[in-house]
């Protein structure tokens, strides 16, 4: 769950192409305005990912694709095909695994193990990472923007990327800070976060597509929320 929780960090600050001043113009809290600002014209997102997480001297890798869907403005409702934010990590290595929050229900699919788990997903629409991604918290009431940490470096080559740092206003039990750097086309490439156990986790974001599902389409919507269960999967409820 914690990883989960990790990832969920991106969903919020999930930013649109669009014409407007270099990200390098910008101060930390003006960028992270613009962020949100392009961001709540996005229905739906893809990338692939790299992650790393270091804590205690040890280190463990993963890597996979992720999905997020959301719902139009004028969609809202039951009988649309997506009445709510889907979030969907597809994690391929070191294990395949599925992360998926649909809104209602958080399914964690162990395809090795051939297990499903499924909880309420109430706690975690709670959560305010979710609620930025349903378009319903501002980042500024909870984050500080300021200047990048000297100690976390990234580069693209052929890229000038501009980095950002978030400090939570109020305690917060999971996260420390987080980092991130975007392009000048407001795609952000990279994402560190640290917690209070001085754990430091790094996401690297490839392949980065935008608006190509159409969430108003069933047939679409169904292949995200489709998790493809083997024969002979164990179903817990909890």
């Amino acid at each position: 769950m914690a990883a989960l929780q990790l990832v969920l960090l991106f969903v919020f600050l999930a930013p649109a192409v669009a014409a407007g001043p270099p990200a390098g113009s910008s101060t930390p809290h003006q960028l992270v305005t613009r962020l949100q600002e392009k961001y709540r014209g996005v229905n739906s997102l893809r990338f692939n990912f790299s992650q790393v997480t270091r804590s205690g001297g040890r280190e463990r890798r993963g890597r996979g694709n992720a999905i997020f869907l959301r719902p139009t403005a004028n969609s809202r409702s039951r009988k649309s095909p997506l009445p709510r934010p889907v979030m969907r990590w597809n994690y391929t290595a070191p294990d395949r695994q599925v992360i998926l929050n649909d809104g209602r229900e958080l399914s964690i699919y162990n395809a090795s193990e051939r297990q499903l788990i499924i909880t309420p997903a109430r706690e975690l629409n709670n959560d305010i990472t979710y609620a930025f991604f349903a378009g319903t918290r501002d980042l500024l009431d909870d984050f500080k923007a300021a200047p990048p940490d000297a100690r976390f470096v990234f580069s693209l080559a052929d890229t000038s990327l501009r980095a950002v740092r978030l400090l939570p206003r109020k305690p917060d039990a999971q996260v420390r800070a987080v980092q991130i750097w975007v392009d000048d086309k407001l795609l952000i490439h990279r994402l560190v976060m640290e917690d209070y156990f001085d754990a430091i986790t790094e996401l690297t974001f490839t392949d980065i597509r935008i608006n190509t599902i159409n969430v108003n389409d069933p047939d679409q919507v169904r292949k995200v929320l489709d998790l493809h269960l083997q024969p002979g999967t164990e179903i817990i409820t909890r």
